[in-house]
């Protein structure tokens, strides 16, 4: 199975029944008193065929009755929209001969019946107190809400690391931009730490969808930090790609990198469309100009769009004065002027910043 795909069996799953929502009240009142559980989100019509004995209900649901039902022994079926209680103390009977390496007869019965079904199953183990859900083939344990918050505060940490070292080089860049000195060695090193970043990214949004309403500081504080990330990568890669392909599906290739692919040049040099065997690490690369323009307030999009088209690069653009970018149709004077400040505030601010 892709990752996307787990991606969205993991969110689906954690939507039903991460801390907040009224099915994980009910699992939370079943952990508390030290009972077991098989909870199966479906119809009775579906199930016809791997159900036997047990009684139908079709009341409305409450964590309280779920909680109730569990004091019996058979499984309790719900519906997918967690509205109704359709039936409880019911023999779970899936297909025997489906594959399970689980043990316990209540873990057999709901990954078989999962992957016989497709539908989701979760269970309360009554010796480990622990939560797993099923779905498919899939197989999801929950974490402890603590260790969760650990993990959680463990992934801040780290991404906030790669995101004072990708502010750090991006300033570093941009005083090499100034004396035409980019190589694509410090180019590459840039796109490997916001590769690293989104990776620690992907980890903790795990994290947070698992903590549900339990994580909501550790989303503010995601929401901080990842703050314009995307945009200033659109315009790192805008710069430095050599190919037609669009900035966000190179992102998006950067993206599936793990770990220890990002660690290999050539990895990121073929994203970026050159040729490791034609281009050194050591090689002058100049940027077109995104990434600087976007550091003067008062432009828009389109604007950095027609002063990239209109120059050949970054030193074209520091070259012009007020009454070249006046002369592009659609930058008026004013804003010709402010952009000549705006550019000569950062090449004094990249000069401070060298000494």
């Amino acid at each position: 199975m892709k990752n996307k795909e787990r991606k969205k069996i993991r969110e689906y799953i954690f939507s039903v029944i991460a801390p907040g929502t009224p099915l994980r009240e009910a699992i939370n009142r079943i952990q508390e008193a030290n009972l077991g559980a098989l909870i199966v989100l479906g119809d009775l019509e579906t199930l016809k065929d791997v159900k036997a004995g047990g009684f139908e209900l079709n009341a409305e649901y409450t964590p309280q009755g779920v909680y109730e039902l569990a004091k019996m022994d058979g499984g309790i079926i719900v519906s997918k929209d967690i509205k109704t209680i359709y039936g409880a103390n019911i023999q779970i009977q899936p297909d025997y001969k489906i594959k399970t390496d689980e043990s316990g007869t209540r873990h057999q019965a709901a990954h078989r019946l999962a992957q016989q079904k497709g539908c989701l199953v979760v269970t309360v183990s009554e010796r480990r107190n622990k939560i797993t859900a099923y779905i498919g083939k899939e197989r999801y344990p929950l974490h402890d809400i603590s260790d969760l918050l650990v993990k959680s505060s463990q992934a801040i940490t780290a991404l906030e690391k790669y995101s004072l070292a990708i502010e750090n080089s991006l300033v570093a860049l941009s005083i090499l931009e100034f004396d035409n000195m980019v190589t694509l060695y410090d180019v590459i090193e840039i796109v490997r730490m916001y590769g690293l970043l989104f990776e620690m990214s992907e980890e903790l949004m795990g994290y947070m969808t698992e903590l549900g309403t339990e994580g909501r500081l550790i989303r503010i504080q995601y929401q901080e930090i990842m703050l314009n990330k995307e945009e200033k990568f659109i315009s790192l890669i805008k710069d430095y790609k050599i190919h037609n392909k669009r900035a966000e599906k190179i992102i998006e290739e950067i993206k599936t990198l793990n770990k220890e692919e990002l660690l290999i040049n050539e990895n990121i040099v073929n994203i970026l469309g050159y040729e490791q065997k034609k281009l050194g690490l050591d090689d002058i690369m100049e940027s077109r100009g995104y990434n600087l323009l976007s550091n003067v307030n008062k432009i828009t999009k389109k604007d950095t769009e027609l002063l990239v088209k209109e120059f050949s690069g970054v030193q074209s653009i520091l070259l012009a004065n007020a009454e070249d970018f006046a002369q592009i149709k659609g930058i008026s004077k004013q804003k010709s002027n402010h952009i000549v400040k705006s550019l000569r505030r950062l090449k004094n601010r990249s000069v401070f910043e060298r000494d």
